[in-house]
């Protein structure tokens, strides 16, 4: 009498190949984006895409009650033009509180100054950095290495000096107004301050 074919036991199956090197997932980074700009908005959440959008200071400070890898501030917001710095709904505001307590969880942060008003920028820079914040000035929609050379290289080294009122006449240098300022959203002189409402809970819903 034959003996039953016994079966060999199959071997258990070989482990996946663990990621490496680039192909590891990584946790994204966390980016706070302040600006009531919609359209600069799309541009910056089409290349960070897991930025939470704010429009206002104040929702702003709220949300650095968190920690965040990346934080951009704007500072004329409102759909305004040359805020007050002085103002508590300004990316000043924001700016004060952070240099006004002990915000450790903030520490490693890295802040990015995108306003084109250059004097409050300037200012918001500087307050961070005294601060011990990591903080820099990057004009929205410049590579600002290519901003800083925007004029042709003269005959003998340029002065530092020169090249900061050289970049003060191309970002601030503006007829003064005498009548209340055009908000970014006017297109064909009409005034008015455009669409914010509902922008922090779509933003912070998904965008």
């Amino acid at each position: 009498m034959e003996s039953p074919s016994v079966r060999p036991a199959e071997p258990p199956p070989a482990p996946a190949a663990e990621p490496h090197g680039a192909d590891r997932e990584r946790p994204s980074r966390r980016v706070l984006f302040l600006d009531d700009d919609p359209r600069r908005a799309e541009v910056f959440l089409d290349r960070c895409p897991q930025a939470v959008w704010i429009t206002r200071a104040d929702a702003c400070i709220g949300r650095l009650a968190e920690p965040w890898d990346e934080v951009h501030l704007d500072h004329d917001l409102n759909g305004e033009r040359f805020v007050d710095v002085m103002r508590d709904d300004c990316g000043m505001a924001v700016v004060r509180w952070l240099c006004c307590g002990d915000r450790e969880h903030l520490r490693e942060a890295r802040f990015f100054i995108h306003s084109h008003n250059f004097a409050a920028a300037s200012l918001m820079v500087e307050c961070l950095l005294r601060n011990g914040y990591a903080a820099e000035y990057r004009p929205f929609g410049y590579d600002l290495v290519d901003f800083l050379s925007f004029a042709p290289p003269p005959t003998r080294p340029a002065r530092v000096w020169g090249r900061i009122v050289a970049l003060w006449r191309r970002l601030a240098g503006r007829p003064r107004l005498t009548e209340p300022p055009a908000t970014r959203y006017d297109e064909g002189g009409s005034r008015g301050r455009g669409p914010r409402a509902g922008m922090e809970n779509g933003s912070e819903a998904g965008r």
